[in-house]
């Protein structure tokens, strides 16, 4: 038998969820507000809790609190709720050593991802 290995890239469109994609890239938490039920999800939801795919897009403050954190062979990760937020979404944390003592700020990347750091309060 022989095997072969096939590379497989892809270019993956935000489509839809472009306003959020940006926001990561600039540091900025993007979230959507239903229409109906006045729910802001973020990570945003196409359709809504409520069934309304109806829903306009807001900049949050970008501070989080963390509910709960593990550390991992790919790094320190936690679960937190941004504030102005509904629910609750997973973020790679940048430095934990003072995470229960200080403020959650996103801060951008690239590849767009949920970072979270301790923000600078000097």
């Amino acid at each position: 038998m022989t095997t072969v290995h096939l590379p497989l890239e892809y270019d993956l469109k935000a489509g839809w969820l472009s306003p959020f994609v940006e926001g990561l890239t600039q540091g900025r938490a993007v979230a959507r507000v239903c229409a109906a039920c006045g729910r802001v999800s973020f990570p945003p939801l196409r359709t809504c809790t409520c069934g309304s795919a109806e829903g306009e897009w807001v900049i949050l403050s970008g501070r989080a609190t963390v509910i709960t954190r593990t550390s991992g062979l790919d790094g320190d990760f936690a679960l937190a709720q941004f504030d102005g937020a509904d629910g609750l979404t997973t973020v790679a944390l940048q430095s934990t050593a003072t995470v229960a003592q200080s403020p959650l700020v996103l801060q951008a990347s690239d590849p767009p991802r949920l970072v979270l750091g301790l923000e600078d309060t000097a």
